[in-house]
C-alpha cells in the first residue's frame, strides 16, 4: 500500500517542480481533460511497449482517436498494433510544441493538450518542465504509473494493477 503523501512525491526525487506543481489526478479528471481539448496529442514513449501497457495505450488512443508521436524506438511496436504514428524524438516534439505556430501532427493547428505514456522519466521530466515554463499554450498530462511534478496533470505514483485499472478507466467509459 502507498501511503498518502508518497503518491505525489516525484518518482525521482531530486525533481523540483519549484512553486507550480501538477495537480493530481483520476482518470475521471484525465478523460475530462481530453473531451475538453480541441486538439490533443499523444506522446508515446519506450516503456509503453510492453504488454498490457502497449494494449491500454492503444485502446486509450483508439477511442479517442488521438494523434500519436512515437518516441525513441516505440514506432514499430505501435504499426504492429495498428496504430500510425509521427517518430519524433522527444526533444524534436517538445521544441515543436513550445512554437506557438507551429501547425501540428495533422496540419491542423497547434495541440492544446499533450498527454505523455511510457517516456522515461528524467527526459520526461526535462521535457515536461520546458513545456511549463516556455509553452503557457499547451497543458500536459501525464499517464504514466508514476508523478510527475513537472505536468500540469499527473497520476499519482502507483503499482502496476491500480495503473492499469486507471488506463482501462480511460476508454470504458
Amino acid at each position: 500500500m502507498i501511503a498518502v503523501n508518497d503518491r505525489i512525491i516525484p518518482w525521482q526525487p531530486t525533481v523540483i517542480a519549484g512553486p507550480k506543481q501538477a495537480l493530481l489526478v483520476t482518470p475521471e479528471t484525465a478523460v475530462m481533460m481530453i473531451k475538453k481539448a480541441r486538439r490533443p496529442l499523444m506522446i508515446v514513449g519506450p516503456l509503453a511497449k510492453r504488454q498490457p501497457v502497449l494494449e491500454h495505450t492503444v485502446n486509450i488512443i483508439k477511442h479517442w482517436e488521438l494523434p500519436v508521436v512515437s518516441t525513441a524506438d516505440t514506432y514499430r511496436a505501435l504499426k504492429d498494433a495498428g496504430v500510425e504514428s509521427e517518430p519524433h524524438g522527444i526533444v524534436e516534439i517538445t521544441n515543436l510544441l513550445k512554437d506557438p505556430n507551429w501547425k501540428g501532427i495533422r496540419g491542423e493547428g497547434q495541440h492544446d493538450l499533450v498527454i505523455f505514456i511510457g517516456c522515461i522519466y528524467y527526459i520526461a521530466s526535462q521535457g515536461l518542465s520546458t513545456l511549463k515554463h516556455f509553452a503557457p499554450h499547451i497543458r500536459t498530462l501525464t499517464i504514466c504509473r508514476t508523478f510527475h511534478s513537472n505536468a500540469d496533470a499527473s497520476f499519482p505514483n502507483m503499482d502496476d494493477d491500480e495503473w492499469f485499472s486507471y488506463l482501462e478507466k480511460m476508454y470504458n467509459d
